[in-house]
């Protein structure tokens, strides 16, 4: 098992500041950590919680595409984050050429095991799906290897452990226009099995990409998707993922930027996304019962000026919510909630609550 190193450009100053005064309807209930490493770019941060404690991974690097762009990890312990560490460089094995990392998406495995799904190309275009294993929380990693062909694991969100210990796998490439598909993992020391679903939308209808999984239950899955119309875009299942239906307009806006959800213990969906259909300079969350009616809860961020994207949210064991997203590709920004305090005020025609500031 390899361990990881240090990069050349050590983590600067990792400042923990209050988010809102007590106007805010979460009041003392949030923390902000603006995180600024040292890299020019730093993009398409994850968060992964287990029994080690809360990981974070992301690319970083020079710029969007650089053949520099590596994976870097941190680890979150008594309220502050560790110095960067390497987890990936990706050099061509047959020319030795650097090829740029994309999207870190970990995943508890089975038993001890921890993936960590990862892209490789010069653009989104040639992207080619990878992974690597830990058997220690994710502390070090093995040797990482390429996925079969047409298959690219979890592109920007986490898979789900379904009932049949498959894992379901919200996949999308863009290989002929923003094309959506699921991808079955069966797991199997460090090879697993995979199959996959045909493409779910036709680029000429709806340009959709960056799924995101919302479990109801045992037999009903709802997918939601970013798209280029101003719009989120979604698929139902009523089978357990064995067919699913056409894609539709969803209830929410979508300026072309991802989002992330996740079902909290108390039963609730919660999504960070940036409610707009064309500015990605906000980002909110949300709240539902049902995937479908959302309740805004927070303004998280919102500034003319800046870029805010790639969330993701995770809840650990003792209840608190934590979410990361980048900040024009240079920042990322940590918060912590106590979910106890969030309330919704009802989102009508895709109009955001006044009240909710």
């Amino acid at each position: 098992m390899r361990g990881l190193t240090h990069p050349l450009m050590l983590m600067a100053v990792w400042v923990s500041v209050s988010l809102f005064g007590t106007a805010s309807p979460l009041a003392a209930d949030l923390q902000r950590r603006v995180l600024t490493p040292s890299f020019t770019y730093n993009d398409a941060p994850n968060l992964l919680a287990n029994a080690q404690g809360i990981f974070l991974f992301w690319s970083a690097g020079s710029g969007e595409g650089q053949v520099n762009n590596t994976i870097q990890q941190s680890f979150f312990k008594d309220g502050q984050w560790s110095q960067p560490k390497q987890v990936i460089e990706h050099v061509a094995a047959s020319n030795g050429v650097h090829l740029p990392c994309w999207n870190p998406v970990p995943l508890k495995g089975p038993g001890n095991q921890t993936a960590l799904f990862f892209q490789v190309g010069r653009t989104r275009e040639e992207w080619k799906g990878r992974v690597m294993f830990s058997y220690d929380g994710g502390h070090s990693w093995m040797k990482d290897h390429a996925l079969p062909r047409g298959i690219h694991g979890a592109t920007k969100n986490k898979p789900l452990l379904m009932p049949d210990g498959r894992f379901l796998c919200p996949s999308s490439n863009e290989e002929a226009g923003w094309r959506v598909q699921l991808e079955w993992a069966t797991p199997f020391r460090e090879r697993w099995g995979w199959s996959r679903t045909k493409p779910l939308n036709y680029p000429g209808e709806y340009r959709a990409t960056d799924p995101a999984i919302l479990l109801h239950d045992d037999e009903h899955i709802q997918i939601l998707c970013r798209s280029k119309q101003g719009y989120m875009t979604e698929i139902w299942s009523h089978d357990s993922g064995k067919t699913w239906g056409s894609m539709k307009r969803g209830t929410l806006p979508n300026p072309g930027s991802s989002m992330d959800v996740i079902k909290l213990k108390d039963g609730r969906f919660a999504m960070v996304y940036s409610h707009s259909a064309s500015k990605s300079d906000r980002m909110h969350l949300a709240l539902s019962q049902d995937g479908v009616h959302w309740q805004g809860a927070a303004i998280l961020d919102k500034n003319p000026a800046q870029h805010f994207d790639h969330p993701s949210i995770i809840q650990t064991q003792n209840g608190q919510l934590h979410i990361v997203y980048s900040v024009n590709r240079r920042h990322l920004h940590h918060l912590e909630i106590n979910p106890s305090s969030l309330e919704g005020a009802p989102i009508v025609n895709e109009v955001w609550p006044v009240k909710i500031k």
